[in-house]
């Protein structure tokens, strides 16, 4: 799942997932010498730019055109501004996010985690959506939650993966709980975490379930994955120089659309559950 490479390095994600390398083709071409936002009768068109390969979040489908659970959310925004019309594209991870940088288009979504890193390269939305993590455990572990890990060691992460940036997050609201959670300079890939794991050098791994099941075919035997124990918000990156309302405008609606459960509906449609009651459940969203 693309999550990973917005979670660490790209250079590791590169090792896991096989990321395609070219762009796709998307529904509205946007020159690299235009301005990404135009104004037009007093109607603003933003150029959005959707990842091509994080499936269900966003992607391009058979057609190249995009797809996802991001695209709903997006027209459910733009439904509601009546000021803005907005047009939607895919782009592999690289090429979306340096597009957005250097201003080819106004904003990116793509299940992104808000980082500090990120917050100086980007204008952050509010969270829109939220992602989920469990523990990855051998089956004999009587681990089952974050608060199991009390004295313990996770296999160690980046500072600037989005992973560890949301356990730190954790550990400031659970002060009693004390877990070691080293760093590293190259994240491993995940079967070379999971190992780690099961050969006893680390008592769990803080992955995702939908990023263990991506591997675990691979690994030669079976770890346990336990209930979702944390998660993070995902926010719309746009670019750091925009100086128009969009972002107030839109994080006003994003605010808007879960109290009315319309994005409750849109999260049962593709995840079968409803993300916002869980991020209720963690404390993530009151």
């Amino acid at each position: 799942m693309s999550f990973y490479h917005k979670a660490v390095s790209t250079a590791a994600a590169a090792i896991l997932v096989g990321v395609s390398a070219f762009a796709f083709a998307g529904c509205t071409k946007v020159s690299d010498s235009q301005s990404a936002a135009s104004s037009n009768n007093g109607v603003t068109t933003i150029n959005f730019v959707l990842e091509s390969n994080d499936k269900p979040y966003s992607y391009a489908d058979e057609n190249g055109d995009p797809a996802g659970f991001d695209l709903d959310v997006l027209k459910a925004i733009d439904d509601k501004l009546d000021n803005y019309t907005f047009t939607y594209q895919v782009q592999d991870y690289d090429t979306a996010l340096v597009g957005v940088k250097q201003g080819k288009y106004d904003a990116l979504i793509g299940a992104f985690f808000e980082t500090p890193a990120r917050a100086e390269e980007y204008q952050l939305s509010t969270p829109y959506n939220y992602y989920f993590m469990n523990l990855i455990v051998p089956q004999d572990s009587s681990i089952n939650s974050l608060e199991d890990l009390n004295g313990k060691t996770i296999a160690p992460i980046v500072p600037t993966d989005g992973r560890y940036v949301a356990l730190q997050n954790w550990l400031q609201r659970h002060p009693d709980v004390k877990i070691d959670v080293p760093t590293v300079s190259n994240q491993e890939t995940f079967p070379d975490m999971i190992n780690s794991v099961h050969d006893g050098t680390y008592a769990a791994v803080y992955l995702s379930k939908d990023q263990y099941d991506g591997v675990k075919d691979s690994l030669g035997y079976e770890m346990k994955v336990t209930d979702v124990v944390d998660g993070a918000g995902t926010v719309i990156l746009y670019n750091k120089d925009n100086q128009t309302n969009l972002k107030n405008d839109i994080d006003t609606q994003i605010n808007a659309l879960i109290s009315d459960g319309t994005f409750s509906d849109l999260s049962n449609k593709w995840f079968n559950q409803d993300n916002y009651q869980i991020a209720k459940k963690l404390g993530l969203l009151s």
